[in-house]
């Protein structure tokens, strides 16, 4: 791992317990909200020079980042200390609530989607410089896993409403643009497809699409296809280089949980039959391994830099299927 991960894990893992039913009570997600609470950003940082109208109010990745926060940790931060907004802190929180969606929705690029760093800083002639990997870092472009999860944030835990909000409108619009022809989504910041496609289908979702526009079943029958026989999924990093989905010959828990999460979100109302039985195969391989120790439980299925780098987080093999088995029960699954 190139730098810690404190911000993220913290606000994965405090949305995570909540979600699997621990209440905000807890003297660990209160910890965990303060921490959180200290860690918003309130000074201008690179993302100002093509954000003007934007004002301070994101989370960066970890405690050393001080100037940089992105969408994918504020999102993750707002989570988890959404209903912080209703207690003796409640004034606090709000502010601090407030400035970040707003940090959120500035940050939305021209073409619809969500970038991680930047806003419209995805001109294809910075890619021919002549350094090696240039491309994977040398722009910053709306993705399907950064919008996707904006989505699904703005869509469970803000008031805004699809028929009537253009950002969500337009964040949609944007999915259904640059889905690919099997169904799936790529995902740059997490290993890949399967990636891309849960942070789409969740968002999607999210925002009120029905379950049969034919974006929504591309996906889910592509995620289904793709099922290993242990009832697990799982893709190699060689998906994010060759930019094709390529099974990694084994399964690993985040990954599974992922594509069961997805595909919760999709069968909310039980009709159809492989999508069930699907999702069930996969919670009961999340319940028979996740006390394993092979090989493909420390495989990264977090990216960083396309070919070059990848990111084992040691809280994924916790956090994702503790998500995807707490929707699953709480879906009277």
């Amino acid at each position: 791992q190139n730098c810690t991960s404190t911000v993220w894990d913290t606000a994965l893992i405090s949305h995570a317990l909540q979600e699997g039913g621990i209440s905000p009570t807890h003297p660990a997600i209160v910890k965990a909200g303060k921490y959180l609470m200290k860690r918003q950003q309130k000074r201008v940082g690179d993302w100002k020079v093509h954000n003007l109208k934007g004002q301070p109010g994101g989370w960066g990745f970890s405690d050393s980042n001080t100037l940089n926060p992105d969408v994918d940790d504020t999102t993750a931060a707002l989570r988890a200390i959404h209903p912080f907004r209703m207690g003796r802190q409640g004034p606090a929180y709000s502010s601090l609530w407030k400035k970040g969606v707003s940090w959120v929705l500035s940050m939305q690029n021209l073409d619809g989607g969500w970038p991680a760093f930047e806003v419209n800083t995805d001109k294809i002639y910075l890619t021919w410089l002549p350094y090696q990997g240039m491309e994977g870092f040398s722009t910053d472009p709306s993705t399907a896993d950064l919008t996707g999860r904006t989505l699904e944030f703005l869509g469970k835990k803000t008031p805004l409403h699809l028929k009537d909000t253009t950002p969500l409108q337009r964040g949609l619009r944007w999915l259904f643009r640059n889905q690919e022809k099997n169904g799936s989504w790529y995902g740059r910041w997490g290993v890949c497809y399967i990636y891309g496609t849960w942070a789409a289908l969740t968002g999607l979702m999210a925002v009120g699409v029905p379950t049969y526009a034919p974006a929504i079943q591309r996906a889910t029958r592509w995620l289904v296809s793709i099922q290993n026989e242990d009832g697990g999924w799982g893709e190699s990093c060689r998906s994010d280089v060759e930019k094709r989905y390529i099974p990694l010959g084994a399964s690993t828990l985040s990954q599974t949980a992922w594509a069961v999460d997805a595909l919760l979100s999709v069968q909310k109302m039980k009709s159809d039959e492989n999508n069930q039985k699907a999702i069930v195969r996969g919670v009961h391989f999340l319940l028979r391994n996740g006390q394993r120790r092979e090989w493909m439980d420390s495989y990264p299925t977090g990216a960083g830099l396309p070919g070059v780098f990848y990111t084992h987080y040691h809280s994924y093999r916790y956090i994702w299927p503790l998500l995807a088995l707490s929707h699953f029960h709480n879906s009277g699954g």
